[in-house]
């Protein structure tokens, strides 16, 4: 056996730890040449730096997501956007989106993190989530399959940071897109796009607020960061999360009758004159008032406690 290994001092409990190590230092070898290549890649990615131009100027979230589409990864062909934001009560809030009707924007209004969808799965795993084709979304993710029309591929990211879960960017696409090229741009811009959001939600102190903050904002058409200052009093000093309202207002009532009636959020502006943001606002304190994520849940609860007209229970 010496003379087959070519030296002396070797035995067979020898060789294997020789080949043990080896095996060892390969496998070390694999993962840092993987880490550098994601990181080659997020530092070279051209979408990471547009995406930084273009936050510069302090956009909304509803902005930021059609740029995405419009600009910042229109090479690979995108049709929507999304951008959710994770909250206290364990959910993802919509705030931002670009492509979507109204009544598909609805539906990220509140979203479960337990939900069988791609972006709860996104966020909760820490892992980007790439459904391709009709298939395997029906087998997966039957809800991503529209009522009408063809089955769009998928792409969710998560907006995390060391110890911290951001939220996730959702984008679909027109034809199923190059996975390496796609891999590095949407690697780079959801880096960006955390470090941005989780700004927001440090000066908010709590999520939650973080996300009545950003639907706020759409009214000024201007990111709320532009006065740290201002928000971070606003923050109530440092509360984790903001109390639940003892009763609701005339127009919060009004909104839940109506979302009684399956009305959409878009639907509900028009009736009632407000804006879309301000309903989308209102909506969320409704929920909070309930204790529930979503109006499902919320108009359940009024039905059981009386507060609904008889026209819609």
């Amino acid at each position: 056996m010496d003379s087959m290994l070519g030296g002396e001092g070797f035995t067979e409990g020898t060789v294997g730890t020789w080949e043990w190590t080896v095996a060892k230092d390969n496998a070390t070898e694999r993962r840092e040449r993987s880490f550098a290549r994601r990181r080659e890649d997020v530092m070279s990615s051209e979408a990471m730096l547009s995406t930084v131009r273009f936050l510069m100027t302090r956009p909304t979230c509803d902005q930021i997501s059609q740029e995405v589409v419009l600009s910042i990864l229109a090479r690979h062909q995108p049709r929507s956007c999304v951008i959710t934001l994770f909250g206290a009560d364990g959910s993802l809030h919509g705030v931002g989106t670009f492509g979507l009707t109204p009544a598909e924007a609805d539906r990220y209004g509140s979203l479960s993190l337990w939900d069988v969808d791609p972006m709860a799965d996104a966020v909760r795993t820490g892992d980007p989530v790439i459904v391709v084709d009709e298939m395997q979304a029906s087998e997966t993710y039957p809800r991503t399959i529209p009522a009408e029309g063809p089955f769009e591929p998928i792409g969710v990211w998560p907006l995390s940071l060391p110890n911290q879960r951001v939220g996730a960017l959702q984008v679909t696409f027109v034809q199923e897109p190059d996975s390496d090229d796609l891999r590095s741009d949407a690697m780079g811009v959801s880096a960006v796009l955390a470090l941005y959001l989780s700004l927001l939600v440090s000066v908010a102190a709590s999520p939650d607020r973080a996300v009545e903050m950003l639907n706020a904002s759409d009214q000024a058409h201007a990111f709320p960061t532009n006065e740290l200052a201002v928000l971070q009093s606003a923050a109530g000093g440092g509360q984790s999360r903001r109390a639940a309202p003892s009763v609701l207002t005339e127009r919060q009532t009004q909104i839940l009758q109506l979302m009684a009636k399956g009305l959409t959020n878009s639907q509900i502006a028009k009736r009632v004159g407000f804006s879309e943001s301000t309903v989308r606002q209102e909506t969320m304190v409704v929920y909070r008032y309930f204790g529930v994520g979503g109006r499902r849940e919320a108009v359940r609860l009024a039905s059981l406690r009386g507060m609904l007209e008889e026209s819609t229970s």
